[in-house]
Formats: C-alpha cells, structure tokens, sequence
C-alpha cells in the first residue's frame, strides 16, 4: 500500500487595495459641479425653475356650501344652531349673510397676511372679482395687479394706467368693470381684463364712479367739483351736478331707486 503525501495549499499573498480619496471640498470647487448640486434643489413646474414654496392657504368655500346646505331647512334665525366659542363649532360657521340676527360675526378680528407687490408703491383702490375668488388692486403706477385671494399672491400685473388708478367698480351683470384715473380718463374693462374703450370725463381727477341699477348709465365725480351722469353704451354726457361753494366730492353712490 502506497502512502499518498499530502502537500500544504499554495500560499497566497493578498495585497489590499486602497482607493485614494480625495478631499470632498476640492470637488465644491469646479464650478459645473456646484451648478449641478444648486439645480438638484429645485423643482420645475413647466414654466421656470424655482424653490417649491407651499403658501397658506384661507379657503372659505366650506362656510358657504354650509350656509346653502342649511337653507333647504332652516327658516330664519330661529332654526339656527347656537355657536359657542369653541373649536367644536367650526363646522357650524356660515358667512355674514347667513347670521343677520348676528351683526358682530361680520366683524373681522384675526389678521391673516401682508401681501406686497414687486414695486412697492401706493394702492389707492381694491376690488373682489365677481367670482370671488380674486382680487384686482389699483395702483399709483397706474397697474392693475390680480391676487389670488385664497393663497395670496399675484398672478398677473398689468400696465392699464398712465397715472394712478383712482375708482374702480364691476357692473351688476358682472360683465364690466370700469375704471378711472388721476388724469380724468375712464377705462372700459371685460372679465378677462380686455381693454374696449377709453374716454376723458374729467380734466381732473376722478375720485369715484359708480354704475346705476340697469347699468345703462354710471356717475362719476372728480376734483373739479363735479357729478357727471354718463350713458354706458354710447360714453355720452347726460348731467352734470356741479357742488355749491367749492364742495370737494370725494365719493358717490348709485342709488338702487
């Protein structure tokens, strides 16, 4: 019987790889590589790159489905629920029209947010867009700037005015704003902020303007101490109401008569 010689296993010399590591900071520096981490942060929406921002948002529309969902049954103030100072009663909250027995509801108390436009500068006059869900500024620049009035910000300027922005008031079809500036000139508007006609009233300005019930004919009154009736269609002259003893007339309204 042959005796089998069993040799060790071959030796195996392992040398350790290292990889050499650069120092991080050295790669801050290229200039591409810094580009590439600065767009990494950001996030397009289509349009233009910018932070994601997430705005406060104030919707009220819950109040009045609540306030249209209570008139199937409710027939005055004497089917209302009681609310009581309390969180639990949020739900129960309806707009200012829907508590008339109430006048103190209608009374603002929290503050909610400061919006500023890109050029600060005076805002003389401030209207809600029929649908209620926006808001059109009037400024000393002479431009109109449209917010969103549940995230409040601005969605679009527009140049409309060569000189401030004085009055400003939408039609009862809600078809028409007009507005009037420190020069006199009164501007026709559509919903969609198209531009129809212009026209001088005053030779100086006009502080307030007005439309009448039928919104055939509208009312201005300027600082040259006049009230001027004007047929909305045609931009004719009908009256002019002058004050006595150099009244200034800052303000009028319309009569619903």
């Amino acid at each position: 019987m042959m005796a089998t010689e069993i040799g060790s296993p071959p030796r195996f010399f392992h040398m350790p790889r290292f990889q050499h590591q650069a120092p991080r900071q050295l790669f801050y520096k290229r200039p591409d590589f810094a580009q590439q981490q600065a767009m990494q942060q950001l996030t397009f929406d289509g349009k233009r790159m910018r932070k994601a921002v997430n705005r406060k948002t104030i919707d009220y529309n819950t109040s009045v489905i609540k306030y249209l969902a209570n008139r199937v049954w409710q027939r005055d103030q004497r089917d209302m629920h009681a609310i009581q100072p309390d969180a639990g009663y949020y739900n129960d909250l309806v707009p200012p029209m829907g508590m008339m027995n109430n006048p103190m509801n209608a009374v603002t108390t929290k503050f909610v947010r400061t919006s500023t436009n890109k050029v600060r500068c005076p805002v003389f006059i401030v209207r809600w867009t029929p649908e209620g869900r926006r808001l059109v500024t009037g400024a000393s620049s002479g431009e109109f700037t449209l917010w969103n009035g549940l995230t409040f910000n601005f969605e679009t300027i527009l140049q409309a005015h060569d000189s401030p922005v004085r009055a400003m008031t939408w039609s009862h079809n809600d078809m028409w704003m007009l507005t009037a500036d420190h020069g006199g000139y009164v501007k026709y508007w559509q919903s969609n902020m198209n531009n129809v006609k212009m026209f001088q009233a005053h030779k100086e300005a006009i502080r307030e303007a007005s439309f009448s019930p039928t919104d055939n004919k509208f009312a201005t009154c300027s600082d040259d101490g006049t009230v001027r009736i004007w047929d909305f269609l045609r931009c004719h002259e009908e009256r002019i109401l002058r004050a006595q003893n150099g009244v200034l007339i800052v303000t009028l309204t319309y009569s619903n008569d």
